[in-house]
């Protein structure tokens, strides 16, 4: 016969609790685990890691049966942030503590700071396992100041999670994840969260062809975010959208966005997904210029894009690179030299990192070749390559 099954993991830790009168809190404070995260683990509505197992282990003195217990789950988004924010937890006198608000803070940083050059997917299940450990630290007891330092941390992470949600696809859950930016945004009294979720707004209309909504959420968002890189991203959609309706005031948009950036300090990480480096702005200017016909002023900011962030270039920015080669390839269209129009179209839909802007881009040179070359074979190909990847 065989053995029967053995019990799990939170099952065999209480089992040993109850043989050694010992209590889930004193269990946690002789693991330095937070209460509440060790009776999560132990009514299994969290995975308990091997680590974690391996110091319950040692604690009840179980001779390594606890241990052998606690399969090797797959690791969860974020979870090793996780851990390392219970240890802070443990660490602090309150349920939060600065030192933890701290942790969320940088967390949150650098996973902005990974969104030009991580996989959306990828990205997107890093940010949301990190959404849940600050959904769960808002839920505990701390200061006025820790909450809404939380609160901040939650907005900036939805933002996150609304731009790498329209980078997949998934136009619902980036509307969902916009609002609860600006839910967060709204309870924080954080004018900048709050212009960036009209940023987005703003993104997706540009996307999808409602130039005038562009402009009026740039203008509601600027009216909340103020001095700041969100302001300026604003101006700059803004300033698209004009391109697109034919308006030459594009121009002085743009030059009115320069003008704000100037007056912003210098940013230290230009990688930072919320933050406008100078860059950013020549590779708005170039589509701008580009569906604005300023063609020539158009080709100079694409190709200082596409030398910089191309093979061999100082960086590595793949969106910046899919972006110049769009601009290029109609650029290349205009003046008549279809090979070219289309090797840069094609090269521009290599990279694994996309954003959600992309599929618009792509289209616009293709009705730029579709218009001038109707009967060309590599036009067809062009636009059943298209179909196929959207």
């Amino acid at each position: 016969m065989s053995d029967p099954t053995p019990p799990p993991f939170g099952q065999a830790v209480r089992a040993l609790l109850k043989e050694r009168r010992m209590s889930v809190r004193e269990l946690a404070r002789r693991t330095n685990f937070d209460h509440g995260y060790l009776s999560r683990v132990l009514s299994g509505k969290q995975p308990v890691t091997r680590a974690m197992a391996e110091q319950i282990d040692h604690a009840l003195h179980a001779d390594g049966a606890l241990a052998a217990r606690a399969s090797a789950p797959p690791p969860r988004p974020g979870g090793e942030v996780g851990d390392m924010l219970a240890f802070a937890r443990a660490a602090g006198a309150s349920d939060v503590g600065s030192g933890t608000v701290e942790m969320v803070a940088a967390a949150v940083d650098e996973l902005c700071c990974a969104y030009p050059t991580t996989p959306g997917p990828v990205l997107r299940d890093q940010a949301k396992g990190l959404m849940r450990e600050v959904l769960d630290l808002l839920e505990r007891r701390s200061t006025l100041a820790e909450h809404r330092a939380l609160l901040v941390a939650g907005g900036w992470l939805a933002t996150l999670l609304g731009s790498v949600y329209f980078d997949c696809g998934d136009n619902t859950a980036s509307e969902a994840a916009r609002r609860l930016a600006r839910q967060f945004g709204e309870q924080a009294d954080h004018g900048e969260i709050i212009g960036w979720t009209h940023e987005l707004s703003a993104w997706s209309a540009l996307s999808c062809g409602r130039f005038q909504a562009v402009v009026d959420e740039a203008e509601a968002g600027r009216a909340r975010a103020g001095a700041s890189h969100a302001g300026v991203q604003l101006t700059i959609q803004e300033a698209k959208a004009r391109a697109r309706m034919g308006d030459s005031a594009s121009h002085t948009v743009l030059q009115q966005a320069e003008a704000m950036l100037r007056d912003l300090p210098a940013v230290e990480r230009p990688e930072h997904h919320f933050r406008i480096d100078p860059d950013k702005l020549t590779s708005h200017g170039a589509t701008a210029y580009t569906w604005l016909g300023w063609n020539d002023t158009a080709e100079e900011f694409a190709r200082e894009m596409a030398e910089r962030y191309g093979p061999g270039g100082a960086e590595y920015r793949p969106m910046r690179l899919a972006t110049a080669n769009i601009n290029l390839g109609v650029l290349a269209a205009r003046r008549g030299d279809l090979d070219e129009a289309v090797a840069l179209g094609s090269a521009a839909l290599e990279g694994e990192r996309r954003s959600g802007a992309l599929p618009s881009w792509a289209r616009f040179l293709l009705d730029e070749l579709a218009a001038r070359y109707p009967s060309e074979r590599r036009v067809t190909d062009y636009r059943e390559r298209l179909s196929l990847e959207w």
